[in-house]
């Protein structure tokens, strides 16, 4: 079998390997008004490939740029633009470094635990107890995602505790925290959901 692995890679992936093929054709036609009447096809099926540029500034320029590009700027054609030597795709890309973001614990991510940490700056008090509840529903269904069988009010307790330096306790009623630990376990849907019955 014929692998695109093994062919020889393209010069803009983005008008697939057919139209490479006709450049390549193009560059073995010998008359010069065959090759322009060739090229001139080729631009109108690379304008086919992106309808939706169709009538944009500057977009049959490009293509004609983009004819060029592809056959390495041998195709000797009269084009209706000055040609404009794309050197951008052959510099290298440089590289980017994942976020260097430092978690204590991946399963709960860096998000789960910048929420943790802004709890220790709120003032003790009702508002605060409200956004623990949440942070702990969030952590209990990412620790539920991550190994259910450690999931327990106890487990939730100690990791809010290290997270927070200790400033902040978890004080929900186990009834709170039991019914945040089995919503975490039945995938998000609360613990008393029942489907019903046709």
């Amino acid at each position: 079998m014929d692998y695109n692995t093994e062919r020889p890679k393209l010069t803009l992936p983005e008008y697939g390997r057919n139209v490479q093929k006709m450049v390549d054709y193009a560059l073995t036609i010998a008359d010069r008004d065959e090759r322009q009447r060739c090229a001139e096809s080729i631009i109108s099926i690379m304008a086919g490939i992106f309808p939706q540029q169709n009538g944009t500034e500057d977009f049959e320029r490009m293509l004609w740029d983009h004819l060029a590009l592809i056959s390495g700027y041998k195709l000797d054609v009269s084009s209706p633009y000055p040609i404009n030597v794309l050197v951008e795709s052959n510099r290298e890309h440089p590289h980017l470094d994942y976020p260097g973001k430092k978690i204590t614990y991946r399963h709960y991510g860096h998000i789960l635990e910048e929420s943790i940490h802004a709890l220790t700056s709120m003032a003790e008090g009702d508002q605060q107890q409200q956004a623990t509840e949440i942070v702990v529903e969030q952590m209990a269904k990412s620790l539920a995602t991550w190994n259910d069988n450690v999931l327990t009010p106890a487990k939730l307790a100690a990791d809010l505790s290290e997270l927070t330096e200790g400033k902040v306790q978890l004080s929900l009623e186990p009834q709170v925290l039991d019914n945040a630990v089995a919503t975490a376990r039945a995938g998000g849907k609360s613990a008393n959901f029942k489907k019903k019955k046709k």
